[in-house]
């Protein structure tokens, strides 16, 4: 058994390219032992404008299913061989139309009887348990719902999230705290007086006057931070930050929800954050995803900062 076979799912765009290749080729010795001149990638847009007539461009690759640019390569070449001709939209001189030429009408009613018989022949091929045209249909069906990319996208999330949790700082996180924020802030900024104190002794900066500190932890090991500092019934998120090779996960997006729900469990009426438009602008993004709004800028500790947003809490 060829090894492609072998792995499944894995390989099924490879396996669908082999099978595509092998209709191809044999469809070419099919025209030629017909004595016919035709290239089967031809065949969509010959077969549609023979039922259409004509179409503009846009429609032309909604019907084969092509991306514009395809559907505009494939034109050229059939333009070349002059089997179909463009012509200006009567309604609109904007949109260009395209439609079979007379040698391509002639050339069609040529395959008609070809056709007929490379559909039984191909009938006889997918005529099995599992038929080949109701298992295209399916999942065809199936990427329109949600493409492949998507899908794939959404089964990791998943997949993460479920290896996620949020959890409430202990003294063990110290050095992830550090570290994890030491690492964002170089990157980007100067690391502050302030910053040094903040990550050096975060329980009692945060923790001492009734903050919280949250850590996201992945496979059990730390991967991101958020911290509120409070003051009254205000506290100030900051310290939000997800590990390098964790990011484009959604990790940030549970942190954020987290440490709101945080806030509303320590009784506060508003959350406040400070931080900077350019080197943070992923952040402020994400801010405005979770309900902050941009208010004046006030005091702060930070140079870098240059934007304040906040969140009234119900």
């Amino acid at each position: 058994m060829n090894i492609f076979n072998e792995v499944g799912a894995l390989a099924i765009s490879t396996r669908l390219q082999r099978l595509s290749d092998q209709f191809r080729k044999d469809g070419v010795l099919i025209y030629q032992h017909n004595g016919i001149s035709f290239e089967p990638k031809w065949f969509p847009v010959i077969y549609v404008l023979h039922k259409k007539e004509s179409l503009g461009i846009m429609e032309l690759s909604e019907e084969i299913g092509y991306a514009h640019p395809s559907t505009i390569s494939l034109l050229k070449e059939l333009e070349k061989e002059g089997l179909v001709e463009s012509f200006k939209d009567q309604r609109d001189e904007r949109k260009r139309m395209v439609r079979l030429s007379e040698k391509a009408r002639a050339l069609v009613e040529q395959m008609q009887p070809v056709w007929e018989k490379i559909r039984k022949t191909a009938e006889q091929i997918i005529d099995n348990a599992n038929n080949l045209l109701q298992a295209m249909d399916e999942t065809e069906y199936q990427l329109k719902k949600e493409g492949f990319f998507e899908r794939y996208k959404r089964m990791e999330n998943e997949e993460t999230n479920a290896a996620i949790s949020i959890v409430d700082y202990k003294p063990e996180h110290a050095k992830a705290f550090y570290d994890l924020n030491y690492a964002w802030i170089s990157e980007t900024y100067e690391v502050e007086p302030e910053d040094e104190k903040t990550l050096s002794n975060p329980e009692t900066y945060y923790l001492k006057d009734g903050g919280a500190i949250l850590i996201a932890l992945y496979g059990g090991e730390p991967v991101g931070t958020c911290a509120l500092k409070r003051n009254g019934d205000i506290v100030e998120m900051s310290k939000m930050t997800v590990s390098k090779s964790m990011r484009g996960k959604k990790i940030g997006d549970l942190l954020g929800n987290a440490v709101i729900e945080k806030a509303r469990e320590l009784g506060a009426s508003k959350v406040i954050l400070y931080s900077n438009r350019k080197g943070s602008a992923a952040g402020i993004n994400l801010y405005k995803k979770l309900g902050f709004e941009e208010v004046p800028l006030t005091e702060h500790n930070f140079k870098r900062a240059d934007i304040k947003m906040e969140m009234e809490l119900d």
